[in-house]
């Protein structure tokens, strides 16, 4: 932490007060030590006379022991020198430098060299060292060397300053504080009421506040600059205030919308933009006068709807959106979406604010998308129907041939018949029925009779297994035109309906459906089934699929010049939900740019086909959640188309 830091955060009257404190007791202090220094000073040089006054009486006294060589008597002058308390130890030296008398601790006193015949005085720490020459008549008998500590001195000086001072120093800061605390408010209450206007202006930016003046010193043209500064942003605020509400009146009536925010209990408007007046024709004064007034202008068939999904979505406090009919002031029924938020203001209050959204032209849009998919349907369902109809009567057709050959057959043998024959002889035999006996006997014509009648029965019995072989195919033919005609009526009734089925039936219907055009291109139908499940599809859609992969698979091979011409049919697993059916031939083949547009809706590459098989097809697997792919080498080398379908389908139909 650097200095001072914590008074950083400290408010300005107990900086103020840290401030004047540490002044006033850096300098009470300052003079404190200055005194105590002086008297120090003084003290010394009162010590120093004294003892320099003390020093000349002695050695005066002692000139003459000192002369004599009396060394008694000058021992007890010095120990009367020695009784005193500042006195550590005391000597003489004779002029020689040897010394005479010693008093003290040897330590404590330490010969200053040669005798001198002056005084000299020197202090080292808290020791003084005095030496007086002993002169006698004139001349140097000795020197008088005297050593003074003032140790207990310096205490005792110290703790009776030290307690003055601190009284003193502990008075003056007292004082000082008292002075202080009274004097700084001064300073201190305009600048902190500045501040508390600073922090209403700061915290709830209100700009109407002003702070007062208490004179013309600096802090007081602060707050005049701070005044003038607060009425320039309250001008300014006011101004951008209605700057803000005109661009956000004119951007809220600009939206494709009608702006509002209402009541969560009451669902009272509290505002609406202008946007209401364009869209209903109904001015925001109205939606505001009146509570009920939204719910007036509902469908009733929405009405009650509305009012409980918008209590539903202020319950949850969750963004919601929802639609509905209102009635516009035109007599018109419009629909709008409400889309809306729930705000819970900082005293509990809840608001909802959101937009209405006129979406008729869209909802129309929507139905009339809806009525054209709905068409579409209906007509790609028809047109499944025709196509499968189409490949019925294709085979019917085919099989009407062979009627109209066994019919012909019939007719001819009828013609041909030796039944004229057979009259001839009747008439014959009437005309000789008196002598029948004769004539058959004796007659030549009457001979031929009987071998006659013997080849007629030959040639009768032959026409009779002819015609009944023409019938029985005949019959066949008949019965198999009604299977086909049959199995269709039994899809198309069935239509859009899931059922179980077996898959495998269902490929043996399609070629049934086609076995006579099978039959006339002479194609060899191979059978590739393993076990499958029961499936749950739209069989009629399924069949129309398979009806349409058999038909263009006999068409591929029918415009083909192979000899061996083969349809492989195979039923199997696609991964363990679904179940895969291929239709593979070996005709035309795709070229492979044909390949990528086989199921483009009107595409096809027979010259009498229409396009809609492959893609209807396509669409229909796609509905039952399926899908149809279509594989070919090229031309010329057959293709394959595979189906597959899931074995539980949920589409509808």
């Amino acid at each position: 932490m650097q200095p001072l830091q914590f008074l950083r955060n400290l408010p300005v009257k107990h900086k103020m007060m840290f401030v004047v404190m540490v002044t006033c007791g850096a300098i009470l202090l300052l003079v404190c030590i200055s005194l105590f220094s002086l008297q120090l000073f003084l003290f010394k040089q009162s010590a120093a006379r004294d003892l320099v006054a003390l020093a000349e009486v002695v050695a005066s006294n002692i000139a003459g022991p000192v002369s004599f060589g009396d060394e008694l008597a000058a021992t007890e002058v010095l120990m009367a020198l020695k009784s005193r308390p500042q006195v550590a130890a005391v000597g003489i030296r004779l002029p020689a430098g040897t010394r005479w008398v010693h008093l003290g601790a040897e330590d404590e006193f330490t010969p200053v060299g040669e005798p001198l015949a002056q005084a000299s005085l020197f202090f080292r720490g808290r020791d003084c060292y005095v030496t007086q020459p002993i002169m006698l008549k004139g001349e140097l008998v000795g020197v008088l060397d005297m050593h003074a500590n003032f140790v207990e001195t310096y205490r005792r000086l110290a703790s009776s300053y030290a307690l003055i001072l601190a009284v003193v120093l502990a008075v003056s800061l007292i004082v000082a504080a008292i002075l202080s605390t009274r004097l700084q408010r001064l300073i201190s209450d305009p600048i902190q009421q500045l501040a508390s206007v600073v922090r209403v202006v700061t915290e709830e930016k209100d700009y109407s506040v002003r702070a007062r003046k208490f004179g013309n010193d600096e802090v007081g043209l602060l707050t005049e600059a701070f005044n003038d500064m607060l009425d320039q942003i309250q001008a300014r605020d006011t101004a951008l205030e209605k700057l803000s509400q005109r661009k956000f009146e004119s951007l809220v009536n600009s939206i494709d919308g009608i702006v509002w925010e209402r009541g969560a209990e009451s669902i009272h408007f509290a505002f609406v933009s202008r946007q209401s007046e364009r869209l209903l024709g109904y001015a925001p004064e109205e939606w505001m006068a009146s509570p009920r007034f939204w719910q007036g202008k509902l469908h009733p068939e929405d009405a009650a709807r509305a009012v409980r999904s918008f209590h539903e979505a202020v319950a949850r406090r969750l963004p919601y959106h929802f639609e509905y009919r209102m009635i516009a002031a035109d007599g018109r029924w419009l629909w709008f979406r409400e889309s809306g938020v729930v705000l819970v203001e900082p005293d509990q209050r809840v608001t909802v604010r959101g937009i209405f959204q006129d979406i008729t032209e869209q909802r129309m849009a929507v139905e009339e998308l809806e009525s054209l998919h709905n068409r579409l349907v209906e007509a790609s369902r028809h047109a499944g129907m025709a196509e499968v109809a189409t490949g019925v009567l294709h085979n019917v057709g085919n099989v009407l041939n062979s009627v109209n050959v066994s019919i012909t057959l019939l007719r001819q043998n009828t013609i041909s018949s030796n039944l004229g024959s057979l009259v001839k002889l009747g008439g014959l035999m009437k005309q000789h029925e008196a002598d029948l006996t004769a004539f058959l006997t004796t007659d030549p014509k009457g001979k031929r009779v009987p071998d006659f009648i013997v080849l007629l029965a030959d040639q009768l019995v032959a026409e009779n297994k002819t015609v009944q072989a023409e019938q029985d195919q005949l019959a066949r033919n008949i019965e198999h035109i009604m299977e086909i005609v049959a199995m269709q009526q039994n899809y198309a009734q069935i239509s859009g309906i899931l059922e179980h089925v077996s898959v495998a039936e269902l490929l043996d219907h399609a070629l049934q459906m086609n076995i006579a055009s099978l039959s006339v291109h002479a194609v060899n139908v191979v059978r590739r089934f393993t076990d499958v499940p029961l499936a749950t599809v739209d069989k009629h859609k399924v069949l129309q699929i398979l009806v349409n992969l058999v038909q263009n698979a006999i068409h591929a091979l029918g415009e083909s010049d192979i000899l061996d011409k083969e349809l492989a049919v195979g039923l199997g697993m696609r991964g363990a939900d679904r179940v895969q059916i291929t239709v593979t031939d070996n005709g035309v083949g795709i070229s492979p740019e044909n390949l990528t547009r086989i199921f483009s809706h009107g595409f096809s590459t027979r010259k009498d086909g229409h396009g809609f098989g492959l893609h209807s097809g396509a669409n229909a697997a796609k509905e039952m959640g399926g899908w149809l792919t279509a594989y070919s080498k090229g031309v010329g080398k057959g293709a394959t188309f595979t189906l597959v379908l899931p074995l539980s389908s949920h589409a509808n139909a």
